[in-house]
C-alpha cells in the first residue's frame, strides 16, 4: 500500500531537482555580471555550495533587429547553512553565443549588495 506513495514521492524528487524543472524557475538574482569573449562572470547569493555546475545560460532569439536574450538559472539549489555571502562564478559562454558579435539581453534581475 505505502509502496506506490513512496515511487510516486521519489519521483516528484527527482523531477523538482532535475535541471529540467530549473528551468522553469525564475532568472538568477545577480549582484553584477561581467563579459568577456569566452566567460559571463556573475556575483550570485552563496550559503557554501554553489558552484559554476549550479547554472545554465540559456538563450534564445533571432539576432539581428530582434536582441538575442540569455538569461542564467540556478540548476541546483545552493543548501549548505553558512552565512549568505557573494560570490564569483565563471560561467564559460556557449560557443555560438561566445562568437556573437551582436548585442543581447540578460533578463536576470540585478539587485544592491546592500539588500544582503
Amino acid at each position: 500500500m505505502l509502496k506506490p506513495i513512496i515511487n510516486a514521492l521519489c519521483l516528484l524528487a527527482v523531477l523538482l531537482t532535475s535541471p529540467a524543472f530549473a528551468r522553469n524557475s525564475p532568472p538568477e538574482p545577480l549582484y553584477s555580471a561581467q563579459f568577456t569573449d569566452q566567460y559571463l562572470i556573475i556575483e550570485v547569493k552563496s550559503t557554501g555550495c554553489t558552484y559554476p555546475e549550479s547554472f545554465s545560460i540559456l538563450a534564445e532569439g533571432k539576432g539581428g533587429v530582434y536582441y538575442s536574450r540569455i538569461t542564467v538559472v540556478r540548476d541546483k539549489p545552493d543548501r549548505c547553512r553558512q552565512a549568505a555571502h557573494i560570490i564569483k562564478v565563471y560561467l564559460e559562454l556557449p560557443g555560438a553565443l561566445a562568437a556573437l558579435k551582436e548585442p543581447y539581453k540578460l533578463d536576470n534581475l540585478f539587485v544592491s549588495k546592500r539588500s544582503l
